[in-house]
Parts: structure tokens; sequence; C-alpha cells
């Protein structure tokens, strides 16, 4: 088996090649999964942690969309590099990615990610375009800003003469109500402003949350994002084949409340961020039911392996009392469908 320190060795002993420009491609093809099928949409299932969780169990919230052999990220959590090698992607063959929110749990590894991909890339590393809520823009920019040392060396030292400028592009969009904003050959993308922020938080910011779906030929995929129940989910959902969606054990949840004296306190507190603005695993399978959708898909799991790690039936015994269809609980590196 090929491990990292074996493919170094037998790479350095056995080429004279130097080693920074292909280590990369090379360790993308040491991942334990098969490459993506190249017909056909799948999903990938990257990091399934709810919140900024970093534990050895679960990564933070990715998922890669893949369509006909062409990925859509959606969410860079912290883990999301390693997901993509592990699940056999190419970074080369990122090319959108999609941010649902700015909170760092969804965006920890896009940093990473980019400068990966053009020190990855060499002469000739592909262009991507990041779209999100207002400040995806700011992001992308910081993102280069990042990794400039990394660019500035590399040029001198490398030859290199692409600027990151050039190839990596942030998006900020508005999203009130359902629209379509992205189309290419494969699919046609939409999106909605979910319930992730209360109205008492966005009168003091010009930040949002998104909710977003993919119709591609075959099959059609909703990503809540994180929220709270949302009429905007339930519309951006109907009739999809898959509704990719947060969920909160209700144990959880009242153990939140008993910590804070509920919500009636108005305590502001990360317990009351997370009780107002994540859903119940109960709310999952109301919107589901309302939006008539085929299966449930469930990621960004609280407490996900944090605070006991429920059993994958109690998730799908909540949800079960609102929705009567499929239920799949997500775990790291599980493909959608499972055929």
């Amino acid at each position: 088996m090929w491990t990292r320190r074996t493919l170094l060795r037998s790479f350095v002993a056995g080429t004279g090649v130097g080693l920074c420009g292909a280590l990369p491609e090379l360790l993308a093809q040491s991942g334990a999964a098969a490459a993506p099928a190249a017909t056909g949409t799948r999903l990938t299932m990257l990091g399934t942690q709810g919140g900024p969780n970093p534990n050895l169990t679960r990564s933070q919230t990715a998922n890669a969309l893949v369509v006909d052999g062409q990925p859509y990220l959606v969410d860079c959590g912290y883990g999301t590099v390693r997901s993509l090698v592990q699940a056999g992607i190419p970074l080369a063959s990122i090319r959108f990615i999609f941010l649902s929110h700015l909170h760092d749990d969804h965006t920890a590894d896009l940093a990473a990610l980019l400068s990966l991909k053009w020190t990855g890339g060499n002469t000739n590393p592909s262009p991507v375009e990041v779209y999100g809520p207002y400040g995806t823009k700011a992001m992308v920019e910081g993102a280069i800003a990042f990794f400039r040392g990394n660019v500035d060396i590399r040029m001198v030292d490398e030859g290199r003469t692409v600027k990151p400028e050039s190839l990596f592009t942030g998006h900020d969009l508005s999203a009130a109500s359902v629209r379509e904003f992205f189309k290419d050959a494969r699919v046609t993308v939409k999106a909605v402003e979910n319930n992730h922020f209360p109205d008492r938080a966005k009168a003091k910011m010009p930040y949002r949350s998104f909710a977003y779906r993919f119709d591609s030929a075959d099959k059609s995929f909703v990503f809540s994002g994180d929220t709270a129940y949302s009429p905007g989910v339930v519309e951006l959902a109907r009739g999809a084949d898959y509704l990719v969606c947060e969920a909160q054990t209700l144990a959880s949840r009242q153990q939140l409340a008993e910590a804070d004296g509920g919500l009636a306190s108005g305590v502001e507190s990360i317990n009351r961020h997370i009780l107002e603005t994540h859903v119940s695993t109960e709310d999952v399978g109301r919107m589901a039911t309302e939006a008539k959708v085929k299966t449930v898909v469930l990621y960004h799991l609280l407490p996900g392996a944090n605070r006991g790690n429920a059993p994958d039936d109690t998730y799908i015994s909540e949800v079960r009392k609102t929705f009567n269809g499929p239920i799949i609980v997500g775990r790291d590196q599980l493909q959608v469908p499972q055929n």
C-alpha cells in the first residue's frame, strides 16, 4: 500500500524531477477512493460535522456534487482538502465553489485549497469561481493575501508567471428569494436566503446565509446550508430528488436550552444562536414533507462526533415523525446515491 512516506521515498529515489510541482498530483492519485464516475450525478459527502468542532471522526462541512465528472464544491470547512484527496477528486478539477455562508466551519480550508491548487498547478493551474453571500469576494482576496509569500517565492525561485488574482475570483450574490444565478452545460444552480441569521442580527450586518439547488440532467440536489425552519428552503426544494439538510437531535437541543435557561431568558450566547438558527430533526422532516422531496440526506450533524455522538437511529426516528420517505444519515466519504 502506498503511504505518504513510501510515495515520497520512491519518487525521490526513482526520478530526478523536481518534487514541488508534481507532489500534489501524486498525493491526489494516492487517495483510497476511486475517481468519480465520468457520467451521471453523484454526491460525495466530504465533511459532516456540525459546528466549529474539529475532531478525528468527521471533517467540517463540505460536499462535492460530481456531475459528468465535474465536481461542484459546496462549502469548504476544515478537512476539505484531505477529504477531496481521500475521495479521489483531484484538486486540479475543482473549478466551482459555492459557500452557504462565511462561518469558519464552512470556509476554513478555502485558503489552503486555493493555495495548493496554485502550487500544484505549476505553470498551468486551473481557474476557480467562488460564489457566496456578501463577503465572499473579500474572502477570496484575503485567501490570496494569505498565501502571497508562497506565490512571491515560487515566482522568483521557480520562474512561475501566473498570478493567483487572474485565476481565483469571488462573487457576492444576493438571493432573498429563489433565483437562478449559475448555469453551464451540466447544471443549473439556484439560491435562496435561508433562516440562519435572525432579524436582530441581520439589522446590524450585511452578511447573509444561502441554500442552493443543483439541477442536472438526471438528478436534483438541494443543500439547506445552516438554517432554522425556512419557507425559502421549502420553496427551493420543491420536488427535489434529495434534500441535503443539517440536523440537530432533540436531546441536544434540550441540553442547550437547559444550560441557558431557555430562549425566553434572552441571553446572548452560542447556545441561543444554535437553538434559534439551526434546524431540529423534526423540522427537517417538516420541510421535506412540505417540499415533497424524495429523499432526505442529513449532514452538519449536531452533536455529530461531539457531546455523545448520537446514533444514526436517533436521527432517523426523529425525522421519521414528520417525513415518510427514505432518510440517509451522512458520514464523511458517503456517496449518494449509494448504489
